[in-house]
């Protein structure tokens, strides 16, 4: 072990080499056990040094560290990268991306990835060139950004959404309205009850933003309630519904559950036409809709569901994404298939 000599070779009173080596000590205990993993590595990207904090953030005690490449804690897809980015500063003492802070992936010893902020420092240690990261953990902060950028973007899919249903309610006012000028006094009543449905629309997003949530507390539902509530604001012309006895009820946030409806009886009428008879019938596990129009054609099953897929040229392809969305929402799964007519049908399975 190195002896530091006397205090007076080092030209150091007592007191100041007894100040001297407690602040060494100091600095080393803070290195050692700070929150931050420290890894240090020579030109070759072999790891010199790693402080205790690296068994809390990459599960290695640092003698397991120590003589191994620093690959050992990168995602394989990194390590060619990485092994050449190094060569290429070597030879040219340029940096390719910030070394301070920069927010990069690394791999713990279960296999699972880490997100980490690090910061780069060079260094010479006995005439080598010496590069150290102090390394943060950053996993909660990246798992909450990601958790905000998944809230907004449903917060802008559930807003076209929304703009989107509006529209049978205001298409019913106005036929309403005009039904009302021509002297129906009780038009009057209707259109009250289909602005009162705007209304539970636009409160649902001021919900959605408050909660960040596409569904309320699931409750008991009528299913055959909530049916009719959703063929009285939907534009439906002359088409026929029918509801099956044995259609129960479904636990269920009851307005979602009424998008869902209202979204299939629009896309039943507008692809069967107004002459359509539309089946709401029951399954073991859910439900399901289904009409006696020209099914789907060449249009492919497993693509209806998309996002801003519609096989007309006035439609928005917002119908379908939304019955999915809101399906998925309170847990649950709903396919296309051909029904026994040849018509659409739609299996929403609740459990």
């Amino acid at each position: 072990m190195a002896s530091f000599g006397s205090s007076k070779e080092l030209g150091v009173s007592t007191g100041e080499l007894d100040s001297l080596v407690q602040d060494t000590e100091f600095f080393r205990s803070l290195v050692e056990n700070g929150s931050d993993a420290i890894v240090s590595i020579d030109e070759h990207s072999t790891i010199l040094y790693a402080n205790e904090s690296v068994e809390r953030v990459f599960g290695y005690r640092p003698e397991e560290l120590i003589g191994e490449k620093l690959t050992t804690i990168m995602p394989d897809r990194f390590h060619a990268e990485h092994l050449d980015a190094v060569d290429r500063y070597l030879d040219t003492d340029e940096r390719e991306l910030d070394w301070n802070d920069i927010q990069l992936p690394a791999e713990h010893r279960n296999g699972e990835e880490i997100a980490l902020s690090i910061t780069f420092e060079e260094h010479s240690y006995e005439g080598e060139r010496v590069f150290s990261g102090i390394m943060r953990d950053i996993s909660e902060r990246a798992e909450r950004e990601a958790e905000l950028e998944r809230q907004n973007e449903r917060l802008e899919r559930f807003a076209s959404i929304v703009s989107h249903d509006l529209r049978d309610p205001i298409q019913t006012a106005r036929a309403t309205l005009a039904v009302a000028r021509a002297g129906d006094e009780a038009a009057l009543d209707e259109l009250d009850g289909v602005f009162d449905r705007m209304e539970d629309l636009v409160d649902d997003v001021l919900t959605l933003a408050k909660q960040g949530r596409t569904v309320g507390e699931p409750e008991p539902v009528a299913l055959a309630s909530v049916v009719a509530d959703a063929w009285e604001t939907t534009d439906t012309g002359g088409a026929t519904l029918v509801v099956d006895d044995e259609v129960s009820t479904v636990a269920a946030d009851r307005e979602r559950l009424r998008t869902l409806f209202e979204n299939l009886f629009h896309n039943a009428v507008e692809h069967g036409g107004d002459g359509a008879t539309i089946r709401v019938a029951a399954l073991e596990n859910g439900f399901a809709v289904d009409d006696d129009g020209p099914g789907f054609g060449d249009a492919d099953p497993d693509q209806l569901f998309d996002y801003g897929y519609t096989t007309t040229a006035d439609g928005t392809g917002f119908g379908l994404s939304i019955v999915d969305e809101v399906a998925r929402a309170h847990g649950w799964s709903v396919t296309a298939t051909t029904g026994e007519d040849g018509g659409a049908r739609f299996e929403v399975v609740t459990r």
